[in-house]
């Protein structure tokens, strides 16, 4: 589906580095590696990357929101209640969990007071404690929008590795072209992602990487963190 110039940059800015849902916080668990001495260079860098974009969003948040944008046009509570529930249960370890309600509630809000649609912020008052997932909130607003679901999940993918890529040159740490070179390198994975997570039903979500889950757990004892997850 081809979208529209005000589409693309509505992607543009609700997926862009700047928009404020505090992603330049949460490191996925690459801080814990950095720390351990497992993630050192570019090259286990570039390993960390593929295993997290095949894992957690390919099998994981993608399908998820697709299910979100999936359910927009009807914007049926129970419907929306449902998945975000199913959305906390498959985040295995207490910080990925919150990083992701604490993102969705923030991206809930501006988008609430941007967009002035009366749903999105019923939602958002009705999320106001304990917070919304990312995955469902960002793929309620653009199936909402009709932003184009792949384009949609495509933007969401690229920001997620772009955040990462951002994350390792401040831990490694990398210089800007190496950085660069390997967000260029990922292309191909993240074309799979997008149709892997179109294709993929929430019966077969699947959220189980244990070392990245293990990492997670560990960061939090770290002496140092410059990340909350």
């Amino acid at each position: 589906m081809t979208i529209g110039q005000k589409q693309l940059f509505s992607l543009m800015q609700f997926a862009g580095g700047t928009f404020p849902t505090g992603g330049f916080s949460q490191s996925w668990g690459l801080e814990t590696y950095v720390a351990c001495g497992a993630v050192a260079d570019a090259q286990t860098f570039n390993s960390f990357l593929k295993t997290y974009l095949a894992s957690t969003v390919s099998r994981c948040e993608g399908p998820i929101l697709c299910a979100a944008y999936r359910i927009a046009p009807e914007w049926k509570i129970e419907a929306i209640l449902e998945l975000e529930e199913f959305s906390r249960a498959v985040k295995v370890t207490k910080e990925s969990r919150e990083a992701s309600l604490r993102m969705g509630k923030a991206f809930l809000r501006i988008t609430a007071e941007l967009l002035a649609d009366e749903d999105i912020c019923r939602l958002r008052k009705l999320s106001a404690n304990k917070g919304i997932s990312y995955p469902v909130a960002y793929g309620l607003v653009c199936g909402r929008l009709g932003l184009g679901l792949e384009s949609s999940l495509g933007a969401f993918v690229f920001s997620a590795a772009n955040a990462l890529v951002q994350s390792g040159v401040k831990l490694i740490p990398l210089g800007n072209t190496q950085a660069q070179q390997l967000l260029l390198g990922l292309q191909p994975l993240m074309e799979t992602c997008v149709d892997e997570s179109i294709n993929r039903p929430l019966a077969e979500v699947s959220n189980f990487c244990p070392a990245m889950d293990i990492a997670g757990i560990v960061h939090e004892t770290l002496p140092v963190r410059l990340y909350m997850s």
